[in-house]
């Protein structure tokens, strides 16, 4: 007597209709895990791109701020006309 004295945890169906329903099972399965990865890839893209602008945005601000410190702008030394300065006996219109 020979009997098969096994126990199988997943056998694919020997029948028609249990294949094409496994068939159908199985490949909507790929089509979901297609679809999660696709959106897990989605959000972890999309999470990326907001922490990268945050960063960003926040090296903007940390160099506008540390430029608020320096002052800037140009500047010329003249000389100063003596004879102009110290010389109070001119007259204006105004005082003749």
């Amino acid at each position: 007597m020979t009997s098969r004295a096994q126990t199988y945890v997943f056998r694919w169906p020997q029948t028609l209709p249990g294949r094409i329903i496994a068939g159908v099972l199985a490949l909507a399965g790929l089509v979901t895990a297609f679809f999660f990865l696709f959106f897990v890839l989605l959000a972890a893209g999309i999470a990326l791109s907001v922490l990268y602008l945050r960063a960003l945005w926040r090296n903007r601000k940390a160099r506008a701020t540390a430029q608020q410190d320096v002052i800037e702008g140009e500047y010329s030394v003249e000389v100063a006309d003596i004879e102009r300065l110290d010389d109070k006996t001119t007259e204006t219109k105004d005082n003749r």
